[in-house]
């Protein structure tokens, strides 16, 4: 039995190839060290959401559609309404990526309902079949900070590429010179535009990542309670255990509320970004 430390250090920790010796990159950002836990979950859930699409796309109906179809459908609606409010026309790229961001991390959000010890305990059972002694596999890709960065940093290089294309690059390169204080205050201006820029994308990334973070440490301590009783077992997991299944009720059904709130705000910001980028620069 691992100590409570332990225990929530191996359920945090990625199944990482080419990090060092502690299974931990090295250093905040680090192109030798691969999060395969990480790729695999994220492209099962992309792979899941073009199956899903594909089929429902056959079975599009006008008369009779599917509680699944008026979802989508909805969604849609949604997504093109926020585009018309930002965008002096509806952008159809951009509304095709906002909505697939929203089910793609929502999907990928979910999977923190996944039962916590269940990802590492498979791991485990296949790593042990092929002589590994200690396996890791951490199954919520947002909870770690590589998928949010990763697509906080495309819809980043996203805004820029609209911001020149609205203003050239000559215009883009302007904002820096003369935003917002005036052409006589260059270092300030590039300190505050950079600051502007920079802060987007980062605050869209932290936003997803901690969330998901804390549900997913909330999941893990849950779980202590009743491990804390079974070494030694005593009277108390008669206790504990029930309490554990109650409280993991009420956490997942209060945490699938963050879950989708997550998915949509990422969305709908994706939106408002490209949306503010796209407009001419006085």
């Amino acid at each position: 039995m691992k100590s409570p430390g332990e225990y929530i250090t191996h359920h945090l920790t990625d199944w990482c190839v080419g990090c060092g010796a502690d299974h931990q990159p090295q250093g905040l950002v680090d192109f030798n060290a691969v999060t395969l836990d990480l790729l695999l979950v994220s492209l099962a859930c992309a792979l899941t959401i073009a199956v899903v699409a594909r089929v429902l796309g056959s079975r599009l109906s006008m008369e009779s559609p599917g509680r699944l179809q008026l979802a989508v459908e909805a969604a849609v609606e949604y997504i093109t309404d926020q585009i018309r409010e930002v965008f002096p026309r509806v952008n159809h790229f951009v509304g095709a990526m906002a909505l697939l961001i929203f089910f793609w991390v929502l999907l990928m959000n979910m999977a923190d309902l996944v039962p916590i010890d269940l990802p590492p305990t498979v791991a485990g059972l296949i790593g042990g079949a092929f002589g590994v002694e200690e396996t890791y596999f951490r199954f919520v890709p947002t909870a770690a900070l590589d998928t949010p960065f990763a697509m906080a940093i495309v819809v980043f290089v996203m805004t820029v590429t609209y911001q020149i294309r609205a203003n050239g690059v000559g215009g883009y390169f302007k904002r820096f010179l003369v935003h917002p204080y005036g052409k006589y205050a260059l270092p300030a201006n590039i300190v505050t535009v950079l600051i502007e820029d920079l802060s987007k994308p980062i605050s869209l990334a932290l936003r997803l990542f901690g969330n998901l973070f804390a549900g997913e440490l909330i999941f893990a301590l849950l779980a202590l309670l009743t491990f804390a009783t079974l070494e030694p077992i005593s009277a108390a997991v008669a206790i504990w255990a029930p309490l554990h299944f109650i409280g993991g009720v009420i956490w997942s059904l209060f945490h699938l509320l963050i879950i989708v709130l997550q998915a949509f705000i990422f969305a709908v910001l994706t939106i408002v970004y490209l949306g503010m980028a796209q407009q001419p620069e006085h």
